[in-house]
């Protein structure tokens, strides 16, 4: 039994298309995120600027963590759709190599 895996080119490029989608997904929920939890709107829900803080610091770094995941999302789909494209070049230029031989 091999312990190689194989996965069709398809199949490669709709998971970089998932990926993709999640990335804009996300790109669309951190836009109502920060509308919903604007850093002016805790200050004036809170009262003052120091009351706000604690949650204004957590509010940042949700915003950052979210942007680097959404950034990363859309990186590794674009990524997986480039090996495909590139394997698939790769396959034609072995196809037309073969036939060159015959």
């Amino acid at each position: 039994m091999s312990d190689e895996v194989r996965i069709g080119t398809e199949e490669l490029h709709k998971l970089g298309t998932t990926f993709e989608i999640s990335a804009d997904d996300l790109g669309r929920q951190l836009t109502a995120f920060r509308r919903r939890a604007d850093a002016e709107a805790l200050r004036e829900g809170l009262g003052s600027h120091e009351a706000a803080r604690p949650y204004r610091e957590v509010y940042e770094q949700a915003e950052r963590a979210l942007t680097q995941l959404q950034q990363r999302l859309a990186e590794v789909g674009g990524g997986i759709k480039e090996t495909v494209a590139n394997t698939q070049a790769a396959e034609d230029e072995l196809v037309e190599m073969m036939r060159s031989v015959k």
